[in-house]
């Protein structure tokens, strides 16, 4: 199975101005007529019980955005697919564990030689997931099994952490795509 990665880093004139999720969707307009023919303003769409957006005239053709930090990525493929990137923040790792880990899983990420990594690494694991089921953050996180289907660690630059959730294993193609907004 095949997925395809429109990715681009926010220009600096957008900085600051809440654009990500515009961005989003131009990268999905993209995406969607290189690599299907299709034109998003013409392909309907809804949302699944918990809010996961769909394309309804398109069965085949599954999506997720993500944007944390510069960047913002559409991950197209075949099935259902979640992506998520997050920039790594100080925050207070061990409040956060609570609410997102099973208790077994806190302490091995508290004492991991980059606990910051390790940190972001399941949050970002755990965000795709989530959005893979289409289950959003109706589910509890700490209750995430990850043992059904296939995930990917993105390689990003120092201080971002990425991962995408899938039924089947994924060859991904990124594409890197520079927005201007008009």
């Amino acid at each position: 199975m095949n997925g395809i990665i429109y990715y681009t880093k926010i220009r600096d004139e957008y900085n600051g101005k809440n654009m990500e999720h515009m961005i989003g969707e131009k990268l999905l307009e993209i995406g969607l007529e290189r690599e299907f023919g299709r034109k998003l303003a013409f392909e309907p769409r809804s949302k699944g019980e918990h809010g996961k957006p769909f394309f309804t005239l398109l069965p085949r053709i599954h999506y997720n955005i993500t944007h944390s930090g510069k960047y913002v990525m559409c991950l197209f493929a075949g099935e259902e697919v979640g992506i998520d990137v997050q920039i790594h923040k100080k925050v207070n790792y061990e409040r956060l564990l609570e609410r997102m880990m099973p208790a077994d899983m806190i302490r091995e990420i508290l004492d991991a030689d980059d606990m910051e990594k390790a940190f972001f690494a399941q949050w970002v694991l755990r965000e795709a997931y989530i959005k893979w089921t289409g289950e959003g953050l109706s589910r509890d996180l700490r209750t995430i099994s990850m043992d059904k289907g296939n995930y990917i660690m993105l390689e990003l630059e120092p201080g971002y952490s990425g991962a995408i959730w899938s039924r089947d294993s994924l060859e991904l193609r990124f594409e890197y795509e520079d927005i201007i907004l008009r």
